[in-house]
């Protein structure tokens, strides 16, 4: 084992060339379509809200929903996502289009014929997200209307492959437009779906009970080819861009080929990562014990979650994923680290005030936003505890998963696979210890304790892999980051009192005053503790990227069997 023991470096000077600028641009035109996928995305649950409420239908609902997501990234959605980026660079800067083409064909024949297989085995599948339900409810009744729309929900995993397929070669050809606004679309979709709801039963301010589902049959279509069809159209809305890209798509099955061959044996690794994702998944669904509203509360929550780090890491994640990639292609060691440690330093930047702030101002956000129509105050109560739990999970969470795209450039699915089983123990461990006292803040707490871990983890393995990755320099600055937050944490948690309240018009001012007053103080910190990193923002702002140089190696990485 090596470490990255370098001399100290002369500090960092801005780098203004012409790829930086690129790269800046790119993750603007990400940042905002990924902004608004996620706004249009909490609007969607919004509307879920106030039309189905937090009741036994929106956990079969979401139960249901899961089960497309759960199929898909079992198998084949972690594969796509963990290595067609890399590959698909590999080739095109290899000028191998052909080889692109023979992966995409066969990757969507083989969706095609997982789709199908998955629709006969509903049942088995929403059961899995059903084995623990809770007291007082027909279990019968609750599991009928769930394989019902299960049925139609998996017909997403097609699509949901297509578009990953599509997407993935598109951003390995620095195309980010398309790939990063079609979600929009999809949640538009939804949202229109649902807002007919009411005027399907006409029945406002009603519970809307589980038979409803199964007694009209237009209420159980419009549910399931709602949310279907706004996730085929963003995926077919990429094939445009495809075309325009120079690409000829043959959709023809051809496992022999060698790009294909490839894909597969780098999938192994990755299928049993995605396997320990999905077991943790459904052992956590149950715990919340669907039927009782705490699945459809901690899913809630974790959408809420997920907006910053879409937003925020995601946006940052998807334009330099192909750099890193490019960078160890052309063995630049130097380039790989540079803009491996600049990503994880913007991603910490930028994630550790969303965390603390959405520690703090928990309640009002989902007060704000979700308490409305069949949406009580007590559930939101119940939200709100699970997104305080998960809160301080983001930053582990969103540098996790880009320490792991450092391997992925390096085509090595074996260690995130290794990584993640311990990750996903941590949480399982945790979420049975937690639960039956904190109910679904244990199980926030239990994946925000689990991803810290594994962050820590990830980040000291890569610098056993590449030896001149700084991990311990990096978690410092990370730490000093921490500091700020922590500060801007307490400052706000007194000062918002007095402002507003967590609900309705009340809640949008305590939002906005703590959002502002937040940023100030988290920058402000930031400066007063004299944190490096303080610069980046104004570097980003000039559009330059403030690198820090590491000495050149001839030895890109340690290789692993």
């Amino acid at each position: 084992m090596s470490s990255a023991n370098a001399d100290p470096q002369p500090a960092p000077e801005p780098l203004a060339d012409a790829a930086g600028s690129q790269l800046l641009r790119s993750n603007a035109i990400v940042a905002l379509g990924t902004g608004l996928s996620r706004l249009t995305g909490m609007l969607r649950i919004i509307v879920f809200g106030v039309v189905i409420g937090q009741t036994a239908l929106a956990d079969v609902y979401d139960g249901a929903n899961n089960s497309p997501n759960a199929v898909y990234e079992l198998l084949l959605g972690g594969v796509l996502s963990a290595t067609l980026v890399p590959m698909f660079t590999r080739m095109l800067e290899n000028d191998d289009r052909e080889s692109a083409e023979a992966v995409v064909g066969t990757s969507v024949i083989l969706l095609a014929f997982i789709t199908a297989i998955s629709v006969l085995c509903a049942p088995f599948i929403f059961r899995l997200f059903s084995l623990n339900p809770a007291d007082g409810i027909d279990v019968d009744q609750f599991r009928t209307v769930g394989t019902a729309l299960t049925r139609i929900f998996l017909l997403q995993i097609f699509f949901y492959g297509l578009s990953a397929v599509l997407g993935s070669l598109l951003n390995a050809q620095r195309r980010f437009f398309a790939a990063a606004w079609s979600p929009v679309l999809a949640n538009i979709v939804i949202i229109c779906t649902l807002l007919y709801v009411p005027i399907l039963l006409h029945h406002p301010g009603q519970e809307i009970a589980l038979s409803e589902v199964l007694l009209r049959p237009s209420f159980k279509w419009l549910l399931g080819i709602g949310a279907t069809g706004g996730i085929a159209l963003q995926a077919l809305i990429l094939l445009p861009a495809i075309r325009r890209s120079g690409l000829n798509l043959r959709f023809r099955f051809r496992p022999q080929h060698p790009a294909v061959k490839r894909l597969i044996s780098l999938s192994a690794w990755t299928f049993g990562y995605v396997l320990a994702n999905q077991i943790t998944i459904i052992v956590v669904k149950n715990l919340a014990r669907p039927g009782s509203g705490g699945q459809d509360a901690f899913t809630k929550a974790t959408t809420f979650f997920y907006f910053p780090h879409g937003l925020l890491a995601m946006s940052i994640a998807t334009t330099f994923i192909p750099e890193m990639a490019r960078s160890v292609a052309r063995r630049d060691q130097r380039a790989f680290v540079e803009r491996t440690t600049l990503g994880l330093r913007l991603v910490g930047l930028l994630t550790l005030p969303a965390a603390f702030g959405f520690l703090v101002m928990s309640r009002p956000i989902i007060g704000a936003l979700l308490q409305h129509g069949k949406f009580t105050a007590a559930n939101a109560d119940l939200t709100a505890r699970a997104l305080a739990g998960l809160s301080l999970g983001l930053v582990g969470y969103s540098i996790y998963l880009f320490a792991l795209r450092g391997f992925y450039a390096h085509q090595d699915t074996r260690t995130p696979f290794l990584i993640n089983v311990v990750q996903n123990i941590i949480n399982i461990i945790l979420a049975f210890a937690l639960v039956s006292k904190y109910d679904v803040l244990g199980l926030g707490i239990a994946f925000a304790v689990s991803y810290l871990v594994g962050a820590v983890i990830a980040l000291f393995t890569l610098q056993i892999k590449v030896r001149t990755f700084p991990a311990v320099s990096l978690l410092m600055d990370l730490l000093r980051m921490f500091s700020a937050a922590i500060v801007m944490g307490i400052v706000l948690w007194f000062i918002i009192k007095p402002v507003g309240a967590n609900s309705g018009l009340g809640a949008l001012l305590r939002i906005a005053f703590g959002t502002v007053s937040g940023a100030v103080i988290y920058f402000g910190a930031l400066t007063l503790l004299k944190v490096p990193e303080a610069s980046y923002w104004r570097t980003l702002n000039r559009g330059l990227f403030p690198l820090r140089p590491t000495p050149p190696s001839d030895d890109l990485t340690r290789q692993d069997d």
